[in-house]
């Protein structure tokens, strides 16, 4: 009888642990210790229950976790100026790292820009890929 009180606290201390975390760790021992507590009114002995829940526990933690963390954490979206890397958008100022000038429009903004090689000069009405954001100038190949 002893073993089914140890088998309830472990499932409200797995309960209260993954409240407080939400870490998607202890509530796979919450099942564990259910099958436990019922192996413990059963009447088995109390190393099979043991090893129960230690098996279900760990094999449950190693099945789903994964799996669940990847589902709730979802997609990260980029925002602001981190949205516009990998977009193409037009040269409207020639593009010269040595002068620093340069100028693209994407999005009906007008943003400074600089070229990714140093060397090249991007002329007029070509449309180039923002490849980064340095400051408030965009790097563009």
């Amino acid at each position: 009888m002893i073993w089914l009180w140890i088998w309830i606290a472990v499932l409200v201390t797995a309960i209260t642990v993954e409240a407080l975390t939400s870490d998607l760790f202890a509530i796979w021992f919450f099942p564990a210790a259910l099958v436990s507590m019922i192996l413990s009114l059963c009447g088995v002995a109390a190393w099979i229950q043991i090893i129960c829940f230690f098996i279900i526990g760990v094999a449950l933690v190693i099945a789903t976790r994964p799996l669940c963390k990847k589902f709730l954490q979802g997609k990260e979206v980029k925002t602001n100026a981190e949205a516009l890397v990998g977009k193409i958008c037009m040269v409207t100022e020639e593009i010269c790292n040595i002068k620093e000038e340069g100028e693209v429009k994407i999005s009906g903004l007008c943003w400074s820009a600089r070229s990714l090689d140093e060397e090249r000069t991007i002329a007029v009405g070509e449309q180039v890929e923002i490849v980064k954001i340095q400051g408030v100038k965009l790097i563009v190949k």
